[in-house]
Formats: structure tokens, sequence, C-alpha cells
């Protein structure tokens, strides 16, 4: 039985990845800070946050004894506000969700396909990550940073048939996209070729 790894469950992407792929008969875990509202056989939620330093030895022991097939990194926040407005912590905790946990996740889960000689490895990055955007230089600094951790990611785990990319969703109407109200979303947009935000 295939195994797939989703964090970020409980809401918007991630939720839709998890009925996506239970569907498909895969086995899932499912790691997310909030409750989740899905039961099935073959799932196992973990309510954690990925950004505790517990959170890796609780993934070693919930991997010890499988075979992990794919991991999708989904989980990100996101707090807005002009760089020379924003506050330290904001600053710290966008960097800290975004790209520091995935340690957390990401070296257990290498090591245990290291071991297997094979696995599939999806980090979730954003456009803004490419295009920037203004009173979001935390969060696109952040997702800009996981190109080059894909980058030297794949590299690494090329010799052990790991394929490890990311992908770069442009707005979604769900989790973070419905956070904007009215006035922005309508910028938004503006800049977008079809006027309108994308669907899961």
């Amino acid at each position: 039985m295939t195994i797939t790894l989703i964090t970020g469950t409980s809401k918007g992407i991630g939720k839709k990845l998890l009925k996506f792929y239970l569907k498909k008969g895969h086995n899932v875990i499912s790691i997310s800070r909030s409750p989740i509202d899905i039961n099935h056989n073959n799932l196992l939620h973990v309510q954690q946050d990925i950004n505790c330093v517990s959170t890796k030895k609780r993934v070693e022991s919930l991997i010890m004894d499988k075979q992990i097939n794919n991991c999708i990194l989904n989980a990100g926040a996101f707090k807005n506000a002009l760089f020379h407005k924003m506050e330290y912590k904001d600053w710290v905790d966008i960097f800290n969700i975004n790209l520091i946990s995935t340690y957390n996740i990401l070296n257990p889960v290498l090591n245990n396909m290291r071991n297997n000689n094979k696995g599939n490895v999806i980090l979730m990055s954003s456009v803004v990550g490419v295009t920037g955007t203004i009173g979001a230089s935390n969060y696109s600094s952040s997702k800009s940073a996981i190109y080059g951790l894909t980058k030297s990611l794949a590299l690494e785990n090329a010799n052990k048939n790991i394929l490890i990319n990311s992908i770069s969703p442009g707005y979604i109407n769900e989790g973070m996209g419905n956070e904007y109200d009215k006035k922005m979303k309508d910028k938004i947009k503006n800049t977008i070729p079809l006027g309108k935000f994308g669907e899961t």
C-alpha cells in the first residue's frame, strides 16, 4: 500500500490533497496544527504544530516501521504588514513555519526514503516567491527560499531515486485565499490574466 504524508491538512489545499489521496487508495499520514473533520480507515491523523522542537522525534517514531512513498509539505502561514512596519515576531514566525519547520518533517522522511532507495517529495512554494507582493515580504521571501532548498535537496538525493520538486500555486479560492477582503481580492484579480482566483 502506498503511504503518503501530507502536512497542513486542516483546510485549503492541504485538505483537498488529503481527500484526493484517500480517494486514490493511499494510506495517508496527515499532520496539522488544528483538528480535522475527516475519518477514514486509511487515515492516520496527527495533531501537531510542525514548528515545535518535538515534531522531528514524533515523525521519526510515526514512520519508523513504514516505507514513506510520498511527502507533500503543504503547511504554511502568512501575516501581512509592510516591511518597515513589521514586528520582528511576525518576520521570524513566518520563516519558522514556512521554511525552518520543513527540517522537522523532511529530515526523518528523507532518511526513510534513502533507506528504501525511492520516494517523491513536493514542497509548496508560491507564485509570490517569484513575483513578490506588497505587504508580505516575510511570506514571499520564505517561499522564495523553498526554491533553493528544493534544488539542493534534489541534487543530494537523486542518486537514491528520490524526486524532489516544488509547486508554486497562484491565488486560490481556499485557505489563505479566503482571508483577503474584497478590495484586496479585486486588486489581485486585476493582475491575473483570467481575472479570477484558481480552484483546487
